[in-house]
């Protein structure tokens, strides 16, 4: 019989697993990165199969020229030339709407077994932290009460923390980072990089 009360507490607070498959962080750390690009590769490629991207890029450039212009003719203060922008609003933000739900397609597609692979299989496989790193950065990484909370016990025994060294990374923080620092190559290398707005 499945027991609810447990998935439901999975789902709001992932057990996090004291004997990580891999429980050395060198490995935890590369395996973590491989498995973050990875998964940044795949959006990208699903990004590819549900996305007009030349379309998009087209939209977006044409939207920049547009916020440019009308920035422009404000600072100006050139009255004619703002009238002339503000016609032209509704087509720029129908456009803007559009790549907005250009962007979300693959992003909805992809939620779901994403978010069922962090909470149900990355705790169990790697812990709650994989690296460590010499640059603090707060809230992704373990700080001193946090390594302070591993010597505090729990009920059943168990340290309230996961952290034993200061500067240790969550697994969630080295997703992020590793993510942030390899989206831009991914993007490039699969064609799948858009403009900001």
């Amino acid at each position: 019989m499945i027991d609810f009360g447990s998935l439901i507490l999975q789902l709001f607070s992932p057990q996090y697993t004291r004997h990580p498959l891999f429980p050395d962080l060198l490995t935890a750390t590369l395996v973590a990165m491989l498995i973050s690009v990875g998964m940044s590769f795949a959006f990208a490629m699903l990004r590819r199969k549900t996305t007009d991207i030349e379309r998009v890029n087209r939209i977006m450039k044409e939207t920049n020229e547009w916020r440019k212009a009308y920035t422009a003719a404000i600072k100006k203060g050139d009255k004619a030339e703002i009238d002339e922008l503000k016609k032209k609003q509704a087509y720029v933000n129908k456009m803007a709407l559009e790549v907005q739900q250009q962007q979300m397609r693959p992003m909805l597609i992809y939620m779901l077994p994403s978010f069922l692979i962090w909470i149900f299989v990355f705790p169990a496989i790697f812990g709650q932290v994989v690296a460590i790193s010499p640059i603090h950065i707060p809230w992704i990484m373990c700080g001193d009460q946090d390594v302070h909370n591993h010597q505090i016990l729990d009920d059943k025994g168990n340290p309230k923390s996961a952290c034993q060294v200061t500067g240790e990374v969550y697994l969630w923080g080295w997703f992020l980072l590793t993510s942030f620092a390899f989206s831009g190559i991914i993007g490039r290398i699969t064609k799948t990089s858009m403009p900001t707005m």
